[in-house]
Protein backbone atom coordinates (compact mmCIF):
# COMPACT_ATOMS: atom_id res chain seq x y z
CA UNK A 1 0.00 0.00 0.00
CA UNK A 2 3.09 2.59 0.85
CA UNK A 3 4.83 2.13 -2.62
CA UNK A 4 1.21 2.66 -4.27
CA UNK A 5 0.43 5.65 -2.30
CA UNK A 6 3.99 6.84 -2.74
CA UNK A 7 3.67 6.03 -6.77
CA UNK A 8 0.34 7.99 -7.06
CA UNK A 9 2.25 11.09 -4.95
CA UNK A 10 4.33 11.31 -7.62
CA UNK A 11 2.06 11.68 -10.30
CA UNK A 12 -0.42 13.84 -7.97
CA UNK A 13 2.64 16.28 -8.27
CA UNK A 14 3.19 16.50 -11.32
CA UNK A 15 -0.89 16.46 -12.29
CA UNK A 16 -2.06 19.62 -14.59
CA UNK A 17 -5.07 19.37 -13.52
CA UNK A 18 -4.46 19.04 -9.90
CA UNK A 19 -2.25 21.79 -9.78
CA UNK A 20 -5.19 23.45 -12.38
CA UNK A 21 -7.98 22.63 -9.29
CA UNK A 22 -5.77 24.55 -6.74
CA UNK A 23 -5.41 27.69 -9.02
CA UNK A 24 -8.43 27.88 -10.16
CA UNK A 25 -10.23 27.28 -6.62
CA UNK A 26 -7.91 29.72 -5.03
CA UNK A 27 -8.52 31.93 -7.85
CA UNK A 28 -12.00 31.88 -6.72
CA UNK A 29 -11.80 32.92 -3.17
CA UNK A 30 -9.39 35.79 -3.80
CA UNK A 31 -12.40 36.84 -6.51
CA UNK A 32 -15.13 36.69 -3.90
CA UNK A 33 -12.87 38.56 -1.68
CA UNK A 34 -11.57 41.52 -4.00
CA UNK A 35 -15.65 42.05 -4.85
CA UNK A 36 -16.30 42.61 -1.41
CA UNK A 37 -13.19 44.43 -0.94
CA UNK A 38 -14.50 47.01 -3.60
CA UNK A 39 -17.80 46.77 -2.54
CA UNK A 40 -16.85 48.17 0.96
CA UNK A 41 -14.87 51.25 -0.30
CA UNK A 42 -17.13 51.97 -3.11
CA UNK A 43 -20.21 52.29 -1.13
CA UNK A 44 -19.50 53.08 2.58
CA UNK A 45 -21.35 50.99 5.28
CA UNK A 46 -21.87 47.65 2.81
CA UNK A 47 -21.57 44.67 4.81
CA UNK A 48 -18.66 42.55 5.00
CA UNK A 49 -18.94 38.98 4.58
CA UNK A 50 -18.11 37.15 7.41
CA UNK A 51 -14.36 35.01 7.42
CA UNK A 52 -16.79 31.70 7.85
CA UNK A 53 -18.43 32.07 4.35
CA UNK A 54 -15.16 32.49 2.60
CA UNK A 55 -13.60 29.53 4.08
CA UNK A 56 -16.69 27.19 3.20
CA UNK A 57 -16.45 29.08 -0.46
CA UNK A 58 -13.82 26.07 -1.80
CA UNK A 59 -16.67 23.47 -1.25
CA UNK A 60 -18.75 24.50 -3.85
CA UNK A 61 -15.71 24.48 -6.34
CA UNK A 62 -14.73 21.68 -5.20
CA UNK A 63 -18.03 19.64 -5.65
CA UNK A 64 -17.24 20.08 -9.30
CA UNK A 65 -13.67 19.43 -9.61
CA UNK A 66 -14.00 16.27 -7.60
CA UNK A 67 -15.65 14.40 -10.12
CA UNK A 68 -13.70 15.54 -13.03
CA UNK A 69 -10.05 15.25 -11.25
CA UNK A 70 -11.24 10.72 -9.78
CA UNK A 71 -12.36 10.16 -13.23
CA UNK A 72 -9.20 11.72 -15.13
CA UNK A 73 -6.76 10.62 -12.62
CA UNK A 74 -8.19 7.07 -12.11
CA UNK A 75 -9.24 6.73 -15.64
CA UNK A 76 -5.03 7.36 -17.12
CA UNK A 77 -4.26 4.45 -14.56
CA UNK A 78 -6.18 2.50 -17.07
CA UNK A 79 -5.49 3.91 -19.87
CA UNK A 80 -1.55 3.65 -19.41
CA UNK A 81 -2.05 0.13 -18.24
CA UNK A 82 -0.19 0.71 -15.26
CA UNK A 83 -3.57 -0.76 -12.89
CA UNK A 84 -2.75 -3.84 -14.72
CA UNK A 85 1.20 -3.92 -14.47
CA UNK A 86 0.55 -3.35 -10.85
CA UNK A 87 -1.36 -6.60 -10.77
CA UNK A 88 0.94 -8.21 -12.24
CA UNK A 89 3.94 -7.20 -9.53
CA UNK A 90 1.67 -8.13 -6.86
CA UNK A 91 -0.11 -5.72 -5.45
CA UNK A 92 -3.76 -6.77 -4.72
CA UNK A 93 -6.94 -5.18 -6.39
CA UNK A 94 -8.54 -4.17 -2.71
CA UNK A 95 -4.73 -2.20 -2.06
CA UNK A 96 -5.06 -0.72 -6.09
CA UNK A 97 -8.79 0.42 -5.57
CA UNK A 98 -7.47 1.94 -1.61
CA UNK A 99 -4.49 3.87 -2.27
CA UNK A 100 -6.60 5.38 -5.66
CA UNK A 101 -9.43 6.80 -3.40
CA UNK A 102 -6.71 7.87 -0.88
CA UNK A 103 -5.24 10.05 -3.38
CA UNK A 104 -8.04 11.84 -4.49
CA UNK A 105 -9.84 12.65 -1.03
CA UNK A 106 -5.86 13.61 -0.18
CA UNK A 107 -5.96 15.83 -3.62
CA UNK A 108 -9.09 17.72 -2.50
CA UNK A 109 -8.46 18.13 0.93
CA UNK A 110 -5.10 19.70 0.42
CA UNK A 111 -6.98 22.04 -2.71
CA UNK A 112 -9.09 23.11 0.32
CA UNK A 113 -6.67 23.56 2.97
CA UNK A 114 -4.25 25.54 0.39
CA UNK A 115 -7.59 27.67 -0.54
CA UNK A 116 -8.21 28.10 3.53
CA UNK A 117 -4.64 29.46 4.19
CA UNK A 118 -4.57 32.02 1.39
CA UNK A 119 -8.04 33.20 2.45
CA UNK A 120 -6.87 33.57 6.12
CA UNK A 121 -4.06 35.51 4.93
CA UNK A 122 -5.99 37.68 2.42
CA UNK A 123 -8.80 38.34 4.90
CA UNK A 124 -7.17 39.41 7.69
CA UNK A 125 -5.35 41.72 5.29
CA UNK A 126 -8.53 43.82 3.62
CA UNK A 127 -10.95 43.11 6.62
CA UNK A 128 -9.35 42.31 9.81
CA UNK A 129 -10.58 39.00 11.55
CA UNK A 130 -13.92 38.70 12.38
CA UNK A 131 -16.14 35.14 12.37
CA UNK A 132 -19.14 34.35 14.06
CA UNK A 133 -19.44 31.14 15.74
CA UNK A 134 -16.19 28.86 16.29
CA UNK A 135 -17.43 25.70 17.22
CA UNK A 136 -20.40 25.94 14.27
CA UNK A 137 -17.29 26.69 11.44
CA UNK A 138 -15.45 24.03 12.56
CA UNK A 139 -18.65 21.44 12.43
CA UNK A 140 -19.26 23.17 9.20
CA UNK A 141 -15.84 22.90 7.85
CA UNK A 142 -15.47 19.50 9.42
CA UNK A 143 -18.85 18.15 7.58
CA UNK A 144 -17.14 19.96 4.51
CA UNK A 145 -14.20 17.62 4.55
CA UNK A 146 -15.96 14.64 4.82
CA UNK A 147 -18.53 15.52 2.03
CA UNK A 148 -15.42 15.96 -0.17
CA UNK A 149 -13.90 12.37 1.08
CA UNK A 150 -17.71 11.00 0.52
CA UNK A 151 -17.50 11.81 -3.13
CA UNK A 152 -14.50 10.92 -3.86
CA UNK A 153 -15.41 7.42 -2.67
CA UNK A 154 -18.59 8.04 -5.06
CA UNK A 155 -16.34 8.97 -8.42
CA UNK A 156 -13.46 6.63 -7.30
CA UNK A 157 -16.02 3.44 -7.29
CA UNK A 158 -17.11 4.57 -10.99
CA UNK A 159 -14.28 5.25 -12.42
CA UNK A 160 -12.41 2.11 -10.63
CA UNK A 161 -15.15 0.03 -12.58
CA UNK A 162 -15.60 1.61 -15.63
CA UNK A 163 -12.50 0.96 -17.57
CA UNK A 164 -12.62 3.39 -20.39
CA UNK A 165 -11.31 6.86 -19.97
CA UNK A 166 -13.87 8.68 -21.68
CA UNK A 167 -17.32 6.82 -20.49
CA UNK A 168 -15.82 7.21 -17.00
CA UNK A 169 -15.01 11.07 -17.16
CA UNK A 170 -18.74 11.19 -19.03
CA UNK A 171 -20.25 9.47 -16.62
CA UNK A 172 -18.89 11.12 -13.24
CA UNK A 173 -19.74 14.45 -14.78
CA UNK A 174 -23.73 13.50 -15.32
CA UNK A 175 -23.93 12.53 -12.17
CA UNK A 176 -22.31 15.51 -11.24
CA UNK A 177 -24.88 17.33 -13.15
CA UNK A 178 -27.91 14.88 -12.26
CA UNK A 179 -27.24 15.84 -8.11
CA UNK A 180 -26.60 19.24 -8.49
CA UNK A 181 -30.87 19.02 -10.39
CA UNK A 182 -31.97 16.82 -8.02
CA UNK A 183 -31.19 18.92 -4.56
CA UNK A 184 -32.03 21.85 -5.93
CA UNK A 185 -35.57 20.55 -6.59
CA UNK A 186 -35.33 18.73 -3.45
CA UNK A 187 -34.01 22.33 -1.91
CA UNK A 188 -37.12 23.61 -3.77
CA UNK A 189 -39.29 21.50 -1.94
CA UNK A 190 -37.93 22.02 1.22
CA UNK A 191 -37.56 25.71 1.77
CA UNK A 192 -40.99 26.79 -0.89
CA UNK A 193 -43.23 23.15 -0.26
CA UNK A 194 -44.19 23.49 -4.12
CA UNK A 195 -47.58 20.96 -4.70
CA UNK A 196 -48.14 21.91 -8.14
CA UNK A 197 -46.73 24.30 -11.03
CA UNK A 198 -43.33 23.82 -13.17
CA UNK A 199 -41.97 21.33 -10.22
CA UNK A 200 -45.18 19.15 -8.61
CA UNK A 201 -44.07 17.88 -5.87
CA UNK A 202 -44.22 13.50 -6.17
CA UNK A 203 -46.45 11.53 -3.97
CA UNK A 204 -43.28 9.82 -2.61
CA UNK A 205 -41.54 13.07 -2.01
CA UNK A 206 -44.64 14.61 0.13
CA UNK A 207 -42.99 13.47 3.24
CA UNK A 208 -40.96 16.31 4.80
CA UNK A 209 -38.59 13.88 6.59
CA UNK A 210 -37.99 11.82 3.39
CA UNK A 211 -36.89 15.38 1.63
CA UNK A 212 -34.68 16.51 4.21
CA UNK A 213 -33.11 12.96 4.07
CA UNK A 214 -32.31 13.02 0.47
CA UNK A 215 -31.05 16.47 1.13
CA UNK A 216 -28.60 15.49 4.03
CA UNK A 217 -27.52 12.40 2.35
CA UNK A 218 -26.30 13.14 -1.03
CA UNK A 219 -23.27 15.05 -1.04
CA UNK A 220 -24.09 17.73 -3.09
CA UNK A 221 -27.07 18.44 -0.76
CA UNK A 222 -24.86 18.82 1.62
CA UNK A 223 -22.62 20.98 -0.19
CA UNK A 224 -25.51 23.17 -0.43
CA UNK A 225 -26.04 23.44 3.07
CA UNK A 226 -22.70 24.13 4.18
CA UNK A 227 -21.45 26.84 1.19
CA UNK A 228 -24.72 28.36 2.07
CA UNK A 229 -24.55 27.63 6.22
CA UNK A 230 -28.24 26.82 6.30
CA UNK A 231 -27.44 23.14 7.60
CA UNK A 232 -30.47 21.81 9.40
CA UNK A 233 -29.22 18.81 11.03
CA UNK A 234 -25.64 19.57 11.66
CA UNK A 235 -24.47 16.22 13.87
CA UNK A 236 -26.39 14.33 11.05
CA UNK A 237 -24.16 15.36 7.92
CA UNK A 238 -21.22 13.70 9.44
CA UNK A 239 -22.34 10.56 10.18
CA UNK A 240 -24.11 10.54 7.01
CA UNK A 241 -20.65 10.98 4.85
CA UNK A 242 -19.06 8.36 6.80
CA UNK A 243 -21.96 5.72 6.04
CA UNK A 244 -21.92 6.90 2.59
CA UNK A 245 -18.08 6.65 2.31
CA UNK A 246 -18.08 3.43 3.95
CA UNK A 247 -20.66 1.66 2.07
CA UNK A 248 -19.30 3.23 -1.53
CA UNK A 249 -16.38 1.41 -0.17
CA UNK A 250 -17.22 -1.94 0.43
CA UNK A 251 -19.26 -1.78 -2.40
CA UNK A 252 -16.54 -0.62 -4.74
CA UNK A 253 -13.98 -2.76 -3.38
CA UNK A 254 -16.65 -5.91 -3.93
CA UNK A 255 -16.96 -5.04 -7.42
CA UNK A 256 -13.73 -4.33 -8.23
CA UNK A 257 -12.41 -7.52 -7.09
CA UNK A 258 -14.85 -9.39 -9.40
CA UNK A 259 -14.09 -6.98 -12.45
CA UNK A 260 -12.32 -8.48 -15.61
CA UNK A 261 -9.50 -6.75 -16.22
CA UNK A 262 -8.55 -7.36 -19.78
Amino acid sequence: MFKLLLANKIRLKKSKLFWSGVFITVGYCLLLLMLNYIEMISHVGNSIMLVDWYLLAPFSVLSFFCPIFCSMFIGTEYSDGTIRNRLVVGHTRKNIYLSNFITVSFACIIITLIASLVVILFYAILFGWNISNSMKFILYYFSGLLMLIAMSALFSLIAMLISNKSSSVLVCIMICLSSFVLENIVKTWIFNGYDGGILPKAKIFHSQFLLEFLYDVIPMGQCFQITGEMVFHPFRLPLYSLLFIIITLVCGIYFFEKKDLK
